[in-house]
């Protein structure tokens, strides 16, 4: 081997080495779940749910609930900043159609549910590996 293509080689595992390195530095090892210090807040009420959990630090966790809808759409209102991770949003109406089946949430969005059968209905929150905040509500389409 030449001197130089010792040298290419060192600087491949050297830049190597540091690529596995940054990325390790990058993953997030500790899983947490849904805790008071998040203030995860529940409303339920007929025709008008909403769900707040805040300073979520890689959060994997489901959350789910029934919910009165006397409606046959719903309005999906986003005030979420997830701005790591991911987080799911599933709405099932009364007969378990999914209806609704939103990733990722955003900011400043309204969305409409499909047509789903009046009753109540299920709504669930999936967070996968999360930081940041969620923050939406839902309410019949007037």
């Amino acid at each position: 081997m030449t001197a130089c293509s010792i040298r290419r080689a060192l600087w491949g595992a050297t830049l190597g080495v540091a690529t596995l390195l940054a990325a390790a530095g990058c993953q997030d090892t500790i899983v947490k779940y849904l805790a008071p210090e998040n203030k995860p807040d529940l409303y339920i009420a007929t025709d008008t749910t909403r769900y707040q959990a805040h300073d979520l630090d890689n959060v994997t966790d489901v959350e789910a609930w029934t919910w009165p809808h006397t409606g046959r759409i719903a309005n999906v209102y986003h005030h979420n900043f997830v701005h790591h991770g991911h987080a799911r949003i599933t709405i099932e109406d009364a007969n378990g159609k999914i209806v609704y089946d939103h990733i990722p949430v955003e900011y400043d969005l309204v969305n409409e549910t499909q047509d789903g059968e009046p009753g109540d209905w299920r709504v669930m929150i999936e967070l996968f590996g999360a930081k940041g905040r969620v923050d939406f509500s839902v309410a019949k389409k007037r």
